[in-house]
């Protein structure tokens, strides 16, 4: 497990309640002796997804995804293994010990380290540069905000920021997409005489940055780091960390630019985030959802902002769910966030933003356009044009509202709902190998191993899964108090994680007792096969080439055991 120890991980999960990391992000309601929920890794709405104080796992009958406190981490955060059990050991009080002659990866670490020492870089360079202090004055930006966003200042020399860095620095800046080179090899500033807008992630970290051009002349006017180890530009929203961390609305606001986050964040309207020169991905949506339930998209009026628009609806339609609001905000013809809060004020801003057209009616506006619908063949057209976008939504009562409006406004009468939705992914079968109904029971309740029978040779049957048996008693012997969740990360690099992840949840409906039960039956039927078997193999041998004194007794007791 990279290079924190076993020991830490195992306790690590004993004294971290699963329930608490989960229903911290997701609402939970008590179903029995476990807990479920709506998934938030996959659109449902029926709650399919469990999560379990006493194996300390979660699990997803319908998208599959399972694991434990860790594994859920970094799954819904986006986390590496070891910043998720950093974060989970933050929360606990416990320090992340390392292997003695191991060090956890640095190179990313190193990468954050240099991202943060730009920054400090370009905001100390800020304060000498007046001209672009007074460019901030005159947008309206006080050094409050500039300070919270840390605003910098790229200077306007080709190695300005390299030649802050030490020699065995170069190739991390390089990394970091801060520093590039010419057809000769020589590294230079990417960014020269540029404002600079720190790009964090979700946890605050630098990642990447923008730089805006001071000078009328100077192209592009904005200038954004390439693609990077750090930086994903589809996956990111800049001001993510602080709508987070400064606004309590219910609602995020998706702008197009930094500058409007920054003014609308000036305006004490700091619930907002912008996408970093790219359409609005599912990613966001689905990164958005899972901290509010409701999107205003903000886009300018003219036709480049109904074409982001219809970009972005055509994105939400199979994330868009009966629990989720999304709206679309357009702002009068050449206005943007920045210049309507400035103009007017946080309150008639706010106004828009209440007065936001619904995901229906826009959808019902596209579908319109260029379509004259009071005339048949317009009704008809109306009709073929829709099924595709009713075909995405996901199964619930938004998908037959709609359906059933089309069938309103065109005039055919069409049970929509039976004839759109898409097939239900089956669920995998494991098929009857008992090992695998083994490995189940020993992951559910691990002290079951210290109950399996020392005449019990597996392996001279022909199921897989006997290593695997061999491994959960192993780290059992090694640690006779492991908890499913803790056995479970044993196995997280290995080929078989998600496969026992899924063999965690076949037992699920028994209670312990009932576990104990199955498992005394199923010992009890593969000591019958595993006797059979070798009957069988001193049989054959008897005939092919005869059998020792002692292979011969063997055979005699094994008969004498089966009819008893």
């Amino acid at each position: 497990m990279a290079s924190i120890p076993n020991e830490f991980i195992e306790s690590l999960l004993d004294k971290v309640d699963i329930y608490d990391v989960v229903s911290a992000r997701v609402q939970l309601k008590k179903t029995g002796k476990d807990y479920s929920g709506l998934c938030p890794f996959h659109t449902e709405n029926t709650p399919s997804f469990t999560v379990s104080q006493q194996k300390q796992f979660y699990h997803c009958f319908g998208c599959g995804k399972n694991g434990s406190a860790i594994g859920f981490l970094m799954e819904y955060e986006g986390l590496e293994f070891i910043d998720a059990v950093k974060d989970l050991a933050q929360s606990a009080g416990m320090e992340v010990p390392v292997k003695a002659g191991n060090h956890l990866p640095k190179s990313s670490n190193n990468l954050y380290a240099v991202t943060e020492k730009a920054t400090r870089i370009f905001a100390h360079q800020l304060k000498s540069a007046a001209h672009v202090i007074d460019y901030l004055k005159n947008r309206g930006i006080s050094g409050e905000t500039a300070l919270t966003f840390q605003l910098g200042y790229a200077l306007d020399e080709w190695n300005g920021l390299a030649n802050r860095f030490e020699v065995n620095e170069q190739d991390l800046l390089k990394r970091t997409g801060l520093t590039t080179s010419n057809e000769r090899n020589q590294l230079y500033d990417k960014f020269r005489n540029r404002l600079m807008f720190p790009i964090h992630d979700r946890r605050g970290r630098v990642i990447a940055f923008g730089g805006r051009a001071i000078e009328a002349e100077q192209k592009p006017k904005y200038l954004n780091s390439p693609e990077t180890e750090l930086f994903h530009k589809s996956n990111e929203l800049y001001g993510l960390h602080l709508a987070k961390k400064h606004s309590q609305e219910p609602y995020i606001l998706v702008v197009e630019g930094y500058m409007d986050v920054i003014a609308l964040h000036e305006y004490d309207i700091k619930n907002a985030v912008a996408t970093l020169g790219t359409a609005t991905s599912a990613q966001h949506i689905q990164t958005l959802f899972k901290s509010w339930d409701r999107i205003v998209f903000c886009f300018d009026g003219d036709n480049a902002g109904i074409q982001a628009a219809e970009k972005a609806l055509n994105t939400a339609l199979p994330l868009y769910l009966d629990r989720k609001i999304i709206d679309f905000l357009f702002l009068p013809d050449k206005e943007d966030p920045d210049s309507y809060v400035s103009k007017y004020g946080a309150d008639a801003f706010r106004k828009q933003v209440n007065d936001a057209v619904a995901f229906s009616d826009f959808f019902l506006q596209i579908l319109n356009k260029n379509i004259n619908i009071n005339s048949l063949d317009g009704k008809a057209q109306l009709f073929d044009k829709a099924q595709p976008y009713l075909k995405q939504l996901p199964k619930g009562n938004f998908k037959q509202i709609m359906a059933k409006k089309i069938a309103e406004i065109s005039g055919i009468d069409q049970q929509a709902p039976r004839n759109y939705e898409q097939p239900a992914t089956p669920n995998k079968q494991y098929g009857e190998n008992p090992l695998r109904k083994l490995i189940s029971l020993l992951l559910n309740s691990p002290y079951l191993c210290s109950k399996m029978p020392q005449e019990l040779n597996l392996r001279i049957l022909s199921f897989k899964g006997v290593e695997i048996i061999d491994k959960i008693v192993e780290i059992f012997n090694a640690n006779p108090h492991i908890r499913s969740a803790a056995m479970l990360e044993h196995f997280r690099d290995s080929d078989y994680s998600k496969y026992l992840g899924h063999l965690m949840s076949m037992h699920d409906h028994l209670d312990e007792q009932q576990k104990k039960l199955e498992f005394e039956d199923l010992v009890h039927y593969l000591l019958k096969m595993t006797s059979q078997q070798e009957i069988n193999r001193l049989r054959n041998k008897q005939l092919q080439q005869g059998l020792s004194n002692e292979e011969k007794q063997k055979l005699v007791q094994l008969l004498h055991q089966k009819h008893q």
